[in-house]
């Protein structure tokens, strides 16, 4: 069912009827090694700036602007991060924001929570995030404390080569979903995403399944950890996790660790992930037997008269710090979907000038 720019399935117009009054917009940052394969991600101008993406997503949506460098590095041509559509929601919303890193390189100059341990590694050697355990009961406790504050809270995320350590996660869970999972590329790298992950679960030992920690411990990242705690912690108010299919992955591994059925929780995302068909969103939830509602962005650029923007109508960036889902709430909410886009519009043209 689609309604003044949101697509609602499995249960999500229930869902929606929930969120009523503050919320909080969460953000979680990580990096991991595996991003610094080359063409596994586009998430960052190169291979090189990509540690920076998380403090500059998380600067970008606090203030406007970014401080860790001089300017943003736009993924060529002048392709902006999703996070520019979260900030321009967050301008004209009441979602308090709250960011916490998971394991970044690089910390953002806005204030922060830290419950992880450093960035994650490379998944290709089967070692991929140390102290899994920690990590959750340390975001356990952000939750609650953020959720004490909340009638409800939106968690996003914001880590290069993402989707990758989804890949790996839900195979290392015995999942077969080889293709399932998104890229922020507009060709959709699952050859060489297969590849790394094959070779991650033979380093790990990993041979037809195993359990929801050990499989982050070996093929996942610092994010999932952390948001898997969020949500067990915030688990007295309604949750909405913004993401695609990263975010997705991330509903199979708590399914595995709690009882999601205690949890008011949905997931949420853009039209570009939900429409494209080089992945599977609702396929991974589906043949993980995970039931929650899904809420829709069904956000457009194909008007503007910028190139940057159109890009994500040819297949580009699709979603990220939670974007989707952020912008769905404020549907819900009453913002209307072209004032988003004009909003992200007016932004951007700022931001490029002459460019």
């Amino acid at each position: 069912m689609e309604n003044d720019g949101l697509i609602y399935y499995n249960g999500a117009e229930d869902f929606a009827k929930k969120i009523n009054g503050p919320g909080s917009f969460v953000l979680v940052m990580g990096n991991t090694k595996t991003a610094a394969i080359p063409g596994i991600t586009a998430a960052g101008a190169s291979a090189e700036l990509n540690v920076y993406t998380p403090p500059l997503d998380a600067e970008l949506v606090h203030t406007g602007r970014i401080i860790t460098l001089d300017e943003i590095p736009f993924t060529p041509p002048f392709i902006p991060t999703p996070g520019l559509i979260t900030r321009a929601v967050i301008s004209m919303s009441d979602f308090r924001e709250f960011y916490v890193d998971a394991g970044i390189d690089v910390a953002p100059v806005v204030p922060h929570y830290r419950v992880g341990f450093g960035s994650g590694g490379d998944i290709r050697t089967g070692k991929a995030v140390s102290r899994v355990k920690e990590i959750i009961e340390n975001a356990k406790k952000v939750g609650a404390e953020i959720a004490s504050k909340s009638e409800y809270i939106v968690i996003g995320e914001t880590i290069p080569a993402g989707t990758t350590t989804a890949l790996g996660v839900l195979l290392a869970l015995g999942l077969d979903m080889n293709g399932y999972t998104s890229s922020s590329m507009n060709t959709n790298p699952h050859q060489l995403k297969t590849s790394v992950v094959m070779e991650g679960l033979k380093n790990a030992g990993i041979n037809g399944s195993c359990d929801a920690i050990k499989a982050i411990e070996s093929m996942g990242d610092p994010m999932m950890a952390a948001t898997i705690g969020l949500c067990i912690g915030a688990k007295d108010v309604p949750i909405i996790l913004a993401g695609g299919t990263q975010m997705a992955a991330v509903a199979v591994l708590l399914s595995k660790i709690y009882d999601i059925s205690k949890l008011n929780i949905a997931l949420s995302t853009t039209r570009w992930v939900a429409q494209d068909k080089t992945s599977n969103l609702f396929g991974i939830l589906k043949q993980a037997g995970v039931e929650i509602p899904v809420l829709i962005a069904s956000l457009s650029f194909a008007g503007t008269q910028f190139e940057g923007l159109k890009a994500y109508e040819q297949g580009y960036v699709k979603e990220g710090v939670g974007a989707g889902g952020i912008s769905a709430i404020a549907m819900v909410k009453g913002i209307k979907k072209t004032d988003i886009e004009q909003a992200v519009e007016n932004m951007y043209g700022m931001m490029v000038g002459g460019k």
